[in-house]
């Protein structure tokens, strides 16, 4: 198969994130929503383990982040925050890919903002849950394997096992 030149151009990549983060910002939950949002934020509050599987890695990762931005935005609103910015990021690598392998960068950027938008992940972007950063993990493997696929670099392979590894510390469904 005869390797095809990577479009570099990363600005559908840039636009969906910005206007996804946008998105999400102007509809962050301010505080604690339904479900498992109090129960990840008390965990994150105090380093301590939610209900199994535990997700040592998003407790410690929300905990450095909301100690960070919790001065100005409060506690809650930051934790959401970083799950804005994981979906966000998750759907900018989407566009990425999509761009390079259409070589339409109209294409990337239109479908990272429909993924962006579909319920599910909308919802997870907005409330302290850890499908939006398993998200954006699971999307930075594909990412990963594609740079491996296109370069054959030992590099993006070894760094496809490490983000792989991490991910299982994040959340089963990085996996």
């Amino acid at each position: 198969m005869p390797r095809l030149k990577p479009v570099t151009d990363r600005k559908p990549a840039f636009a969906a994130f910005i206007g996804l983060l946008a998105i999400y910002s102007t509809t962050l939950a301010p505080t604690v929503t339904f479900w498992d949002s109090g129960e990840f934020l008390a965990a994150i509050h105090s380093l301590g383990i939610p209900h199994p599987p535990g997700t040592p890695l998003y407790v410690l990762t929300a905990n450095v982040w909301a100690h960070i931005l919790s001065p100005v935005l409060g506690f809650a609103r930051s934790v959401n925050l970083l799950s804005a910015v994981s979906a966000a990021a998750g759907c900018a690598l989407f566009a990425n890919l999509l761009a390079r392998w259409t070589r339409d960068p109209y294409s990337g950027f239109a479908a990272a903002i429909c993924a962006g938008a579909t319920s599910s992940l909308w919802m997870s972007a907005t409330e302290t849950e850890v499908y939006a950063p398993a998200f954006f993990v699971s999307a930075l493997l594909i990412w990963i394997a594609n740079e491996f696929l296109e370069t054959r670099s030992n590099r993006y392979l070894l760094l496809l096992v490490y983000v792989a590894a991490l991910g299982w510390a994040l959340h089963l469904t990085a996996l």
